[in-house]
C-alpha cells in the first residue's frame, strides 16, 4: 500500500475501439494510481504505427483525452488521501516552502510534501505522517 506507482496512456491509436477506451477508464478506476499520464496518439515519422489503418478522428481522440484526464485528476486526488496517516520519509528539496519528494514522488510530475511551520534546509531527509492532501501534493508534521 505504500508503494508509489504511476503510469502513462495513450489514447487513440488506431483500432482502439470505444469498448478499448472503456476498458482504460475502468482500469484507471481501480488501479489505485499515484500518478497518471493520459496523451492523446498522433502519427510520428519512422514509426510502424504511422502505416497503421483504422486511424481514430482527431476529434475522438481530443475528447477521451481531457476524458480521461479529468478522471486521472480524481483518482489521483483520491489516492493522495489515502496517504493521509502514512509516515513518509521525504528530502526537501525547496527550503522556503519546505517542501520536498517522498519516495513514491517522482521529481516535477509526481506532486510534492510539504511542512508547514518548520526550517529544514534542503538535502535533509525528513520523517513525517501526511496530515493532508491537496491534489496530488501532501501536507505532513514532523515525526
Amino acid at each position: 500500500p505504500e508503494a508509489g506507482i504511476r503510469s502513462n496512456f495513450i489514447v487513440g491509436f488506431p483500432g482502439e475501439t470505444e469498448e478499448d477506451f472503456n476498458l482504460l477508464a475502468d482500469f484507471i478506476t481501480q488501479a489505485n494510481l499515484d500518478a497518471i499520464g493520459i496523451f492523446g496518439y498522433s502519427d510520428e515519422d519512422k514509426t510502424e504505427a504511422l502505416d497503421l489503418s483504422d486511424k481514430v478522428e482527431s476529434e475522438i481522440i481530443a475528447e477521451r483525452v481531457q476524458s480521461l484526464s479529468s478522471l486521472a485528476d480524481e483518482m489521483v486526488t483520491l489516492r493522495a488521501a489515502s496517504r493521509i496517516g502514512e509516515l513518509v520519509r521525504v528530502l526537501i528539496e525547496d527550503e522556503e516552502n519546505q517542501e520536498g519528494r517522498a519516495a513514491h514522488q517522482g521529481p516535477e510530475v509526481d506532486g510534492t510534501t510539504s511542512f508547514v511551520g518548520t526550517s529544514y534546509r534542503a538535502g535533509e531527509y525528513v520523517d513525517g505522517v501526511v496530515t493532508q492532501s491537496l491534489g496530488a501534493d501532501l501536507i505532513a508534521r514532523p515525526q
